[in-house]
């Protein structure tokens, strides 16, 4: 069945959207070098607005894809990948330059990974894609976000934006909210699977 060409530009377009992350990806972590280097008002606002383009992309593809009739099986595949490498690359080269601590990336890396292995079990070991969220999960994963900008903006301003003992501060809360995300996790997926057919 041929799809119209209108149909195949906005499907192109709403996948483009979700895209865009990893296109803005290196270009992110070339402007946190830069401003590491030379920390300058223009090095700074361009990291600000990069991120705020990165955030932009993983708020709005999905939206644009269910108003235009478009969501699918691959859009979710393609906005989850989009998510993790964004935030494992950017957040693996903080640990490079010696802002993070490895098990901030290692803990983002468990979450992500328990999420997709338990919403493929919880979907009975299924081809299609059924991805199972909750509430501390979604927050969790905003939290990663902001994280990762927080971190990235502390970086580029040589490590000046947070006192010291504030920023650690930020990335234990950080490291205790994502062990209570997978904690809470683990307790859903138990849950749910002692009710039959509760995600069908």
């Amino acid at each position: 069945m041929a799809v119209p060409v209108s149909a195949r530009r906005s499907f192109n377009f709403a996948h483009l959207l979700t895209s865009l992350r990893l296109v803005l990806t290196p270009v992110f972590l070339v402007v946190i070098e830069t401003g590491q280097r030379q920390p300058t008002l223009l090095n700074v606002l361009a990291v600000i607005v990069l991120f705020l383009l990165i955030c932009a992309s993983d708020y709005y593809d999905g939206p644009v894809a269910r108003a235009l009739g478009l969501d699918s099986d691959l859009g979710k595949v393609l906005d989850n990948l989009a998510d993790i490498t964004f935030l494992l690359v950017a957040l693996t080269y903080l640990v490079h330059v010696g802002t993070v601590p490895w098990w901030i990336p290692s803990m983002v890396a468990l979450a992500f990974g328990q999420y997709a292995v338990d919403s493929w079990l919880l979907a009975g070991r299924k081809s299609a894609v059924v991805l199972v969220s909750n509430p501390i999960g979604h927050w969790a994963g905003i939290l990663n976000y902001i994280g990762t900008g927080v971190v990235a903006l502390h970086t580029t301003l040589q490590q000046q934006l947070l006192p010291q003992l504030l920023f650690q501060g930020f990335l234990f809360g950080w490291l205790a909210y994502l062990l209570l995300a997978v904690a809470m996790r683990l307790r859903f997926f138990f849950r749910v699977r002692r009710i039959p057919g509760s995600i069908e």
